[in-house]
């Protein structure tokens, strides 16, 4: 089961609750928190796997799928989670900004990028437990 699957079915329940300001805040953080940590713990291990091969096109592939993921869900915590809606919004920006940087010899755009980008995650997961 992916991250798609375990998100969009709270997302499911989400909808559900719209009679409910406080479970449907409860589960907006929920939703933000386990999209984060899925971030971050594929960053992490791709990053660990200590891979030489592909590798930079593999951390693209991660940067443009979780920004993708990261927008559908600010769609649908907007009307909830505003300030959380941006803050997804935006991570979502530097991780498009990464999924089309530069590899060369000498340049490396997208490492940064992705390192940046799951420190910013992490500081977001200890917002939404507080």
């Amino acid at each position: 089961m992916g991250v798609e699957d375990i998100v969009y079915d709270l997302i499911k329940e989400f909808r559900a609750s719209k009679s409910d300001r406080k479970k449907q805040i409860d589960l907006a953080k929920a939703i933000a928190k386990k999209t984060y940590l899925r971030f971050y713990f594929e960053w992490d291990t791709e990053k660990g796997s200590k891979r030489k091969e592909g590798i930079y096109r593999s951390q693209q592939e991660i940067l443009y799928h979780y920004c993708q993921v990261f927008l559908d869900i600010a769609v649908e915590i907007y009307d909830v989670l505003p300030e959380e809606s941006e803050r997804m919004k935006n991570i979502a920006s530097l991780m498009k900004e990464g999924a089309y940087g530069l590899v060369t010899s000498t340049k490396n755009e997208v490492t940064p990028v992705g390192d940046n980008c799951a420190l910013k995650v992490t500081e977001y997961v200890d917002d939404l437990i507080q």
